[in-house]
């Protein structure tokens, strides 16, 4: 596998390719530039999503982890750009409606975020819920979905609240500040 790593505003993000397929990928500075045309491809549309908001384009994933995590994360890569759903109705869309908890931690060993979108999935009750050890991150990134692009002002707010997984995605998106 090959290790790309891409410059953010949320912190250097690596992809890891394998036949040109992205199969891994996380904020951490892994990775060196890229080099081929299919990383490069990946790089340039990093770039735009972080710089305009563009959603990521359809990229042959390959994800690995048990089949219903699989499933998981095919139905999430599926979904439309910026659409935020929570872990029962995901788990519902897989076909197993009681599963929530199972999604949940489908989304907890997620190899490909951003590209399986994890952070657009919240609690039934309308609130952020977890995302590993920067719940600002998911914040951010819903803000950037929602074309909120300037990003620069709330990140340090974002990233010194005591406990973001609790606010209400209505809050974090609306006119009140979490």
């Amino acid at each position: 596998m090959r290790r790309i790593a891409v410059a953010t505003p949320l912190g250097p993000f690596f992809v890891g390719l394998e036949d040109g397929r992205p199969v891994q990928s996380g904020f951490a500075p892994l990775g060196s530039a890229p080099a081929t045309p299919a990383e490069r491809a990946v790089a340039d549309a990093l770039r735009a999503y972080f710089e305009a908001g563009r959603p990521l384009p359809a990229l042959p994933l390959d994800p690995k982890g048990p089949p219903f995590f699989q499933r998981v994360w095919r139905t999430l890569a599926a979904s439309a750009p910026s659409e935020v759903t929570t872990y029962g109705e995901l788990a519902a869309r897989v076909g197993n409606p009681r599963a929530a908890r199972a999604v949940a931690a489908a989304m907890a060993q997620n190899p490909l975020p951003l590209f399986v979108p994890c952070h657009r999935v919240i609690r039934a009750d309308g609130r952020l819920g977890g995302y590993g050890p920067a719940p600002w991150r998911k914040a951010a990134l819903l803000l950037l979905e929602a074309g909120q692009l300037d990003l620069e002002d709330r990140l340090p707010r974002l990233r010194a609240h005591p406990d973001l997984a609790a606010v209400r995605l209505d809050d974090l998106l609306g006119d009140r500040e979490p």
